[in-house]
């Protein structure tokens, strides 16, 4: 600041001071200068040192109010972790703040670091629910409530919430009557499921049940209940409080509830109609009584069916011949069959008595009848032994009087054994007979002229008679020693003829061997053939199965049968030939008979006409005759060819769709005028049958005319012939029923052979081949052909054609064919 002053000149006046000494201007502002840069350090250093008095005050200030602060800190922080919980402080997406601690009794690790790993000490459900209410309250500030279950029974309750910028969530125990609460709510909705659980099982079970209040009214009930009662639903019933019980029966159980609290009887009532059994249990509780009905209609069907069952078992028992007993665990008789009664000679009033086995014993012993090859104390130890036994024990008697019985006892297990006494005595007669039959057999055997031989599984050779041995020159020695098949086809000297060129196979002994040794997944059948010996014998042969594996063979000489036979084929031949002859021969003689019948027709016709002049009365009639006769012999040489024809198997017929009305019409014109001589009636009811079917619709007329004028010869007069049809999935049936005096069931089947004739009953006697010829063209249409008959209906003869016939066609019909039955109408 001196620096600062400016210079003074040169030529400046010193002034003198108050001592007398003289001092210039400028030292006198330089001293003024020091002057106040010294007050002002003065002053400086006096604001200073009060500024620092404030500052130092101020900091005792700070330091008291920090320490109380911190004493606060401390105090709340104390408090926080003394109030059992702990806090997370979510703060700027930092790791979260862990404050305070949860009782070591809550099962929540003590460890920060572990306790925020939720997934190790939650259930995993609780764990992802709590992370995520964590994730939303941090994201978007979403408040939660959450409650935790701990193992063994304790309860945890989070809360989460916001603080100005920071995420809190607080854990805390719940303790006192907080967790109180939670429990009940949680039996209160564990009851409430528990009673939807039961409720939901009352409402499927079969059986009704129903819930009544004080006053005895329907509370609830199940929809077994509803459906008893006939109700839609259960509110039905109990908006009407319909009851399943008359009012007797709930009077009944209302007063036995009330006396004990429970009512457990049977009652009846009427359920769908039908009254039923049903067992009844109701019991009285805290809002009123509850109740259920069970079905025992059945149970009481099969109890009755069970005693009905034990009194047939015992009828069943008491007709068996072999002895049944029955003893309980004191070895007393509770049961015994008549055959019982009988093997041992004992009274029934003795048996009466429920007699025990011991004592039993001693009787029989007494009378001579047990065993006396044995002591009685060892039977009676094995008898007792078979009490005891967990399985059951076969014994055999050798009684005094010859008699030997099996004796099996089988123990049961509510205590007791069966006792099953089996006469062996017969048995053992039988077997002896039957050896003997055996050995009477076995010389029969020998005695055949058939070969027999009996093979064992392996192909070794068991049993054989003589006549094996002839047949195939074989030794007694040789068959003796029971050799296999292969060495009796290496030693025998009969050869089997080859097979020629291209033909099967021929059979020799691989091929018996290998029936003999096989083994076949299938059954065994029985096979049979004929081979032929290279010497021209023909041996019949059979290969039989017999049990055990084993395998019979058989050979007989059928050489001179088959001669006979090929006799027997040669004169079958020669008939054949004869008959076809005589096939051919009618079938000529047919066709030459036509023109000749075809030429009178046509001049017998001419002779009509009015160019060849009138004819008198008589002449007219003879003319009649002569048409009729023709008409007649026409009608038959026709049948005879169509036969022929049929037989020969060149017909064919002429496949289309027949109107089914048209052609009935057509054959019922026909026949009328012969109807109208005769006063009957003709009823067509074709309506059923459709419009029309596959068929020869000139055959199927032929086979209506033909059945028409059957019927029109054996039906009364004024009577009606009914010609009907109907149709079904798989044919088309015409019926035609006269009311005549019917067919005798012996005659049925003669009726369609050819040339038979049956006049009684009838008004003539055609030729008889009227309804062989229906027969015939049925059968070439794949159809069927039946006859109902009774001497109250009369006749009723069916034909039925397929839908779809499979039969032969494509021919042509000739015209005579076509025109034959407007000629029979003229």
């Amino acid at each position: 600041m001196l620096a600062a002053l400016p210079s003074s000149p040169a030529s400046a006046q010193a002034m003198p001071d108050a001592m007398g000494v003289s001092v210039t201007p400028v030292e006198t502002l330089f001293l003024a200068l020091i002057a106040l840069s010294i007050g002002t350090a003065m002053l400086t250093a006096f604001w200073l040192i009060r500024q620092r008095a404030a500052i130092v005050q101020e900091n005792e200030a700070l330091r008291s109010e920090l320490s109380e602060s911190r004493s606060e800190v401390e105090l709340r922080a104390s408090l926080l972790a003394g109030d059992d919980q702990r806090l997370l402080l979510y703060r700027g997406g930092r790791e979260p703040e862990v404050i305070g601690s949860l009782p070591g009794a809550s099962g929540a690790p003590v460890e920060p670091r572990r306790f925020l790993a939720f997934s190790e000490w939650l259930e995993p459900a609780a764990a992802l629910r709590l992370q995520g209410a964590i994730e939303r309250l941090t994201a978007s500030g979403e408040h939660f409530r959450i409650e935790l279950d701990l193992p063994k029974g304790r309860l945890l309750e989070a809360c989460g919430s916001t603080v100005g910028a920071a995420a809190l969530v607080r854990f805390t125990t719940m303790a006192g009557m907080r967790e109180a609460f939670t429990d009940l709510r949680f039996e209160h909705d564990r009851a409430i499921a528990t009673i939807e659980t039961m409720q939901a099982l009352f409402d499927a079970a079969p059986m009704p049940l129903w819930l009544r209040d004080a006053d005895g009214q329907l509370l609830w009930v199940n929809q077994a209940y509803a459906a008893a009662v006939d109700k839609r639903s259960v509110a039905d019933v109990l908006s009407q409080q319909t009851e399943f019980f008359n009012g007797a029966d709930r009077e009944l159980i209302a007063a036995r509830v009330k006396a004990s609290g429970r009512f457990d009887d049977r009652l009846s009532t009427v359920v769908a109609a039908d009254r039923r059994n049903f067992g009844v249990i109701e019991t009285a509780g805290p809002i009123g009584s509850a109740g259920l009905a069970t079905d025992v209609s059945e149970a009481e069907t099969v109890r009755m069916e069970l005693r009905q069952t034990i009194a047939s078992h015992a009828e069943t028992l008491d007709q068996l011949t072999t002895a049944v007993a029955r003893f309980d665990e004191r070895t007393h008789l509770i049961y015994h069959n008549a055959a019982f009664q009988k093997l041992f000679d004992l009274s029934a009033a003795y048996l009466d008595t429920a007699p025990d086995q011991m004592s039993m014993l001693d009787l029989l012993r007494s009378r001579g009848t047990l065993p006396e090859d044995r002591p009685l104390r060892e039977l009676k130890n094995e008898i007792l032994a078979a009490y005891r036994s967990t399985e059951p024990t076969d014994t055999v008697w050798h009684l005094a009087d010859r008699r030997t019985l099996r004796v099996f006892a089988s123990p049961q297990p509510q205590g007791g054994a069966t006792w099953v006494f089996e006469d062996l005595t017969e048995k053992l007669e039988l077997e002896s007979r039957l050896r003997s039959l055996v050995r009477l057999q076995g010389e029969t055997l020998d005695y055949l002229k058939e070969a027999v031989a009996v093979f064992g599984p392996d192909g070794r050779l068991r049993l054989s008679n003589p006549a094996f041995g002839e047949m195939w020159g074989l030794t007694t020695d040789f068959l003796a020693a029971k050799p296999r098949m292969p060495a009796i086809g290496q030693t025998t000297t009969v050869a089997f003829r080859p097979a020629s060129a291209g033909a099967a196979p021929a059979v020799d002994w691989s091929h018996f061997t290998h029936a003999i040794t096989a083994f076949d997944e299938g059954p065994r059948d029985t096979e049979a053939g004929e081979v032929e010996l290279a010497d021209g014998r023909i041996l019949a042969y059979g290969i039989v199965p017999l049990p055990g594996g084993q395998t019979m063979l058989t050979f007989s000489d059928i050489s001179d049968a088959r001669e006979a036979e090929r006799m027997l084929r040669e004169r079958n031949e020669a008939l054949e030939q004869a008959n076809s002859i005589k096939t051919d021969f009618v079938q000529h003689v047919n066709y030459e008979l036509r023109s000749p019948l075809t030429n009178i027709i046509g001049f017998s016709a001419l002779l009509r006409s009015h160019e060849t002049g009138p004819l008198n009365e008589r002449q007219s009639e003879y003319l009649d005759y002569i048409s009729t006769s023709t008409s007649a012999l026409l009608t038959i040489v026709n049948d005879i060819l169509d036969l022929a024809t049929i037989d020969a198997g060149i017909m064919e017929l002429e496949l289309s769709d027949v109107d089914i009305a048209g052609t009935a019409q057509h054959a019922a014109e026909a026949i009328r005028d012969r109807l109208r001589e005769n006063d009957i009636a003709i009823a067509i009811d074709v309506a059923a049958a459709g419009p029309s079917f596959r068929a020869d619709a000139h055959r199927v007329t032929q086979i209506l005319f033909n059945l028409l004028s059957n019927a029109a010869n054996f039906a009364p007069s004024g009577s009606t012939v009914e010609l009907t049809a109907r149709r079904d999935a798989e044919a088309v049936s015409f019926a035609v029923t006269d009311h005549g005096p019917g067919i005798a069931p012996d005659q049925v089947a003669r009726i369609f052979e050819r040339f038979e004739s049956d006049p009684v009953g009838g008004r003539q006697s055609g030729a008889g081949l009227g309804l062989s010829i229906v027969k015939s063209f049925v059968e070439l249409h794949g159809g069927t052909v039946a006859v109902q008959s009774g001497p109250e209906t009369g006749t009723t003869v069916i034909c039925r054609f397929p839908l779809q016939p499979d039969a032969p066609g494509g021919g042509e019909t000739s015209a005579t064919d076509k025109d034959r039955y407007d000629n029979a109408a003229e």
